[in-house]
């Protein structure tokens, strides 16, 4: 298992010699950022970028990592059951 931190809904992958207590460190330091968003002015062709009322979402977990080519091989033959099972569906 890897240990990987999601931030705002992006997953990074963590070092494995990252200690505990640097974890701990860097998430809760992560929970001091507040998001930036914008409004874009239609008009002017431009944004305008201002700071939420929120803070960061963190969060820590465990995931069993495949390589790339891993995931696409599962991901097309994923798709490739499930074209198959729609086909018999409405074959039948």
């Amino acid at each position: 298992m890897t240990k990987v931190i999601t931030i705002n809904g992006n997953r990074f992958v963590l070092p494995d010699n990252m200690s505990t207590k640097d974890i701990q460190a860097l998430a809760g330091f992560l929970l001091t950022l507040t998001p930036v968003d914008y409004q874009y002015l239609i008009d002017a062709g431009r944004s305008v970028y201002y700071a939420t009322d929120r803070s960061a979402e963190v969060r820590l977990e465990s995931l069993q990592l495949v390589t790339q080519s891993e995931a696409e091989a599962q991901g097309k033959a994923s798709r490739e059951a499930y074209d198959a099972k729609k086909a018999e569906k409405a074959s039948a």
